[in-house]
């Protein structure tokens, strides 16, 4: 049995069948994982409605979000049940285990991406208008520039790659509503980011994000928001947050606008 970590106070205020959907996850979370929202419901005789906001008051944005919280629970059982047998046998590492956090990461940040919100961003690939990626310094970097360059090696023309707060803000601030702001960000949280994100909205602009999946200001502010499932880590006391799932996010995003501008008008999203 897998147990989340809820506190009393949401225990309290499930009704008894959003008990029986929870026992039901208990039970079976293994085979749950495999289910689409319509198969979990006729499993446990409730609508998709009533799961939905199951899982809305445990604290999930949805249900693909409570599957990612019961995969992460099976991961952290497996990685202490593996560390018990290589303390037991001697062995130290076991790289299945990091090797399926990362498929699952991946597996769970696909299913967040939306047709409407891929056909919004090639409207602005379209329209022609100036882009601009934030550079917040560190491995993040590393991924702004990463679709800088992809955009550039699309023909896309007007973009633009900053790396100074100050100069970012002067931009932002006579920048004509006809841009686009890219934000992206490992945790959702980081106060330069959100304060050019509050620039460009205070003056109309578009913001283009990828965050993680859990609330965050700087998902709030955007105009069309991508979320990804990631581990929040550190090593040796600095911050190293897998950016794997970003780089899905931008090929993706490049991929299909590839596809989109290449098919006929009637097959495109």
């Amino acid at each position: 049995m897998i147990l989340l970590r809820l506190d009393d106070q949401i225990i309290k205020s499930l009704s008894r069948p959003e008990l029986a959907i929870l026992k039901y996850a208990y039970d079976n979370t293994e085979s749950l994982l495999e289910m689409s929202i319509q198969q979990f419901s006729a499993q446990v005789a409730y609508s998709p409605a009533t799961v939905l906001r199951f899982c809305k008051k445990l604290g999930y944005s949805g249900y693909a979000e409570f599957k990612y919280a019961l995969r992460a629970e099976l991961r952290e059982r497996g990685k202490q049940n593996a560390s018990k047998i290589s303390s037991d046998s001697g062995q130290a590492f076991h790289a299945g285990v990091s090797i399926d956090t990362m498929c699952s990461n991946l597996e769970a940040t696909a299913k967040l991406v939306r047709e409407e919100q891929l056909n919004q961003v090639f409207r602005y690939f379209d329209s022609g208008c100036p882009i601009f990626l934030w550079s917040p310094g560190g491995l993040t970097s590393v991924a702004a520039e990463y679709f800088e360059k992809l955009l550039l090696s699309i023909g896309r023309q007007e973009v633009y790659f900053i790396e100074s707060v100050r100069m970012f803000q002067h931009i932002l601030s006579g920048c004509s509503r006809e841009s686009l702001l890219v934000l992206i960000s490992t945790s959702g949280k980081y106060p330069p980011t959100i304060r050019l994100g509050k620039i460009a909205q205070a003056n109309g602009i578009p913001i283009l994000s990828v965050t993680p999946y859990t609330s965050n200001e700087i998902a709030a502010l955007s105009d069309t928001n991508f979320r990804f499932f990631t581990d929040q880590r550190e090593n040796l006391g600095a911050e190293f947050t897998s950016r794997l799932p970003i780089f899905f996010i931008i090929n993706t995003i490049i991929q299909c606008y590839l596809r989109y501008k290449s098919e006929p008008a009637a097959e495109n999203f």
